[in-house]
């Protein structure tokens, strides 16, 4: 099986101690790839340069030298280095564009793969949806994070269906693109690293926090509107901590995105935080390089956001030994054992009947907040579930430390990246092996004009513009001498495609071939080049006429 990367150097967020999740699961992967993956060699189909040389960056952090172990293909000429590849994997669910470019090879080409790191927003949605009207099958596949995300994502493939079939009256319409679930990975030897004994007493000392303090850790961006509504966690806190009398810190540790969201977060904050007190650090504070995995003694987040899919603080709190404490929500759930390694907090949303008027004004507005909002703002986490859980957590010392060992021992065994690129390789391993096996009949007409709907053969869809096509049977025949020639190729804008013509050179000896031959017809011409390459001599001869190289030698007889 040999795999290639189609690869997009992810967006670098812009705010001061801004961190973008999808850069970060993008960047962690391939980070984990270089390091666990079997690969001799890591091939990488880059979107541009700097792609690439970001693409050897990370594997040069990964102690390889990106000289020997990086190959990079040219995206722009498929049929010259795709062909020998077993599988294309690209870390986001694109994949359509790879499946229409697949259509160009010779064979039945590669598997494509690609992976769904959050299922909301339109630009998303368009690219799962384009699957089902994509040239694909079933040895192409989208990996999913969580189950919750696999059930998105055939949702959306259900509405699709449900118009194709009333549009078309096709009643047998399915997708036929695989989703496995394969969850985000953790460097779990990093988080033991960063939760030493040392570190948690430098961390509280830098807090200030008492002995009997407990600190309840938050991690992430600090925005109502797209991560997670605080007032829930806040109240639960608050009701946990007057019942029990114990000191208890809120640490909200990560960035507010936008900036104005903080002035609402701490206006709210004073308003709830009477006997818990509320805190926020920010994620570039300078106190905290390794963050405040060490010095927090719990960790909880309630999302109640369809822009959240699986959530790695979660299992970063579990790597770092935390007790954690979640939203039934999402890829939530599938991150802990309840009882076991934390609590999770039951949510609830209104029947699916009263979500219409939501995606109505995102669409009409244009604005992905508002579909975000729209549906955060009437789903509501169970708080006093989550009082009861925090109480339990802050006043029994030895079921913390137990779910905190139980998680961290299960971030190790099921959530390591060690793990989760074996899972990667077998799932390319297996896609790679049924494309090869496959036995369904080509996904387009043979002889399609098109590369795809939208880019088709300009001499098929724009065929009235000219007066004619060029014929077989017509004679050609050269009239310029050599020198004349090679004075109009010298000129670039007389030759500014040239991989679609043939060499220079090639040239050359085409036209002379052809001025030795007198006034050949063109299929002589054509009968002495290989066929796969007369469509090239096809453009060739255009090429002639137009440059005035050449003419048709008998052309009152094409009036």
């Amino acid at each position: 099986m040999t795999l290639c990367l189609h690869y997009a150097r992810p967006a670098s967020g812009q705010g001061e101690g801004e961190v973008f999740g999808l850069d970060v699961a993008v960047n962690t992967l391939l980070s984990a790839w270089f390091r666990y993956g079997t690969a001799e060699q890591f091939i990488c189909r880059p979107t541009d340069l700097p792609s690439f040389e970001h693409f050897k960056a990370l594997a040069a952090a990964a102690g390889h030298n990106p000289e020997e172990r990086c190959v990079g293909l040219d995206p722009r000429h498929p049929r010259h280095n795709l062909e020998s590849i077993s599988c294309l994997f690209r870390p986001d669910p694109l994949i359509a564009d790879l499946a229409w470019t697949r259509q160009q090879l010779q064979g039945v080409g590669y598997a494509t793969c690609g992976i769904v790191h959050t299922m909301s927003g339109e630009r998303i949605a368009r690219a799962v949806g384009e699957l089902c009207l994509a040239p694909t099958d079933r040895a192409d596949a989208l990996v999913c994070p969580s189950e919750a995300i696999r059930n998105t994502v055939h949702n959306l493939w259900e509405v699709y269906g449900d118009y194709l079939k009333h549009r078309f009256g096709n009643a047998a319409f399915q997708c036929p693109v695989q989703t496995r679930v394969i969850p985000l990975g953790v460097d779990t030897e990093k988080f033991r690293r960063l939760t030493t004994k040392d570190k948690r007493a430098a961390q509280r000392q830098a807090l200030q926090a008492a002995p009997d303090e407990i600190i309840l850790l938050f991690v992430g961006r600090l925005s109502f509107a797209t991560k997670a509504h605080p007032l829930a966690l806040w109240q639960a806190a608050e009701r946990a901590a007057s019942r029990t009398q114990r000191k208890l810190r809120v640490v909200m540790y990560g960035y507010f995105k936008p900036k104005d969201m903080e002035k609402h977060f701490r206006e709210l904050a004073a308003d709830i935080g009477k006997t818990a007190n509320i805190e926020f650090i920010m994620n570039d504070d300078t106190r905290f390089p390794d963050g405040l995995w060490a010095g927090a003694d719990l960790f909880a987040s309630l999302s109640d956001n369809v822009q959240e899919s699986f959530g790695l603080t979660p299992i970063e709190a579990m790597a770092s030994g935390l007790p954690t404490i979640l939203s039934d929500w999402d890829g939530y759930r599938g991150s802990i054992r309840h009882g076991v390694d934390g609590y999770l907090i039951p949510t609830v949303t209104p029947p699916a009947s009263a979500g219409l008027a939501i995606a109505e004004a995102y669409y009409n507005e244009n604005n992905y907040g508002i579909g975000l909002m729209g549906a955060a703002q009437s789903t509501a986490v169970d708080i006093e579930a989550c009082a009861t859980a925090i109480e339990h957590l802050i006043t029994d010392d030895a079921k913390r430390r137990a779910f905190g060992m139980n998680g961290r021992a299960r971030a190790e065994q099921v959530f390591d990246w060690r793990h989760i690129i074996k899972a990667y390789e077998d799932f390319w391993q297996e896609l790679a092996q049924q494309r090869l096996t496959r036995t369904a009949k080509s996904a387009v007409p043979k002889n399609w004009s098109a590369v795809h709907p939208s880019y088709i053969n300009p001499w098929k869809m724009f065929d009235s513009f000219p007066n004619r096509a060029l014929r077989p049977d017509e004679r050609i025949q050269i009239v310029l001498s050599k020198d004349e020639i090679a004075n109009l190729i010298r000129h670039e804008m007389n030759f500014f495609i040239p991989e679609l013509l043939m060499p220079k050179e090639s040239m050359r000896d085409l036209i002379e071939a052809i001025r030795n031959a007198g006034a050949p017809p063109i299929s002589a011409v054509l009968a002495s080049i290989p066929a796969p390459e007369h469509n090239r001599i096809w453009r060739c001869l255009g090429w002639m006429l137009k440059h005035g190289v050449a003419v048709i030698a008998n052309p009152s007889e094409t009036r």
